[in-house]
């Protein structure tokens, strides 16, 4: 499993769905959806939740159906590793390289399981740059350790889902 990969994150507007649901407790009734990121935030809109999954098609199905707003956009994401610390030297990194980094966030699945997702203005360079850069070179011989659990094939794309989706 690659440590540094594209993935889609999931934005779910929180409000206009029926008050006696939440999107985490959608997201409880579909187990084969494994979650590897959360993060909420406040903007002139609302409540924003972020999700990446390990399957963005069907967790953007599943919030739809329930009533939820939801947009897919790609990012990049690190991990899982075993220790915090890493935004900031990676960040940096990114922006030596004239990479602008948008947004970025750290998630624990547990304490020793950390996600790092940033979003770049150009995410495909930044993958070339952190995985050949200095910040992935410490970061992989610390975490070598494979974490058989969260293993995602390289082609599991918002896209490549989709596509599956529908020829299945």
């Amino acid at each position: 499993m690659p440590l540094v990969r594209r993935e889609t994150e999931i934005s779910v507007l929180i409000g206009a769905e029926p008050p006696e649901i939440s999107a985490t407790a959608v997201m409880a009734w579909y187990p084969k959806i494994k979650v590897f990121t959360m993060r909420s935030y406040c903007n002139r809109d609302g409540v924003v939740l972020l999700l990446v999954t390990t399957n963005a098609v069907k967790t953007s199905q599943v919030l739809e159906a329930a009533g939820f707003q939801c947009v897919a956009r790609p990012v990049i994401l690190i991990g899982p590793i075993n220790r915090s610390g890493w935004t900031d030297p990676i960040g940096l990194e990114l922006a030596n390289a004239g990479i602008e980094v948008q947004y970025s966030y750290t998630s624990h699945r547990e304490s020793d399981r950390h996600y790092l997702v940033f979003k770049t203005s150009d995410d495909a360079r930044a993958i070339q740059v952190l995985t050949t850069g200095p910040s992935f070179q410490s970061l992989a011989g610390s975490d070598s350790q494979q974490d058989q659990e969260t293993v995602i094939p390289e082609e599991s794309s918002f896209f490549q889902q989709a596509q599956r989706l529908v020829l299945s």
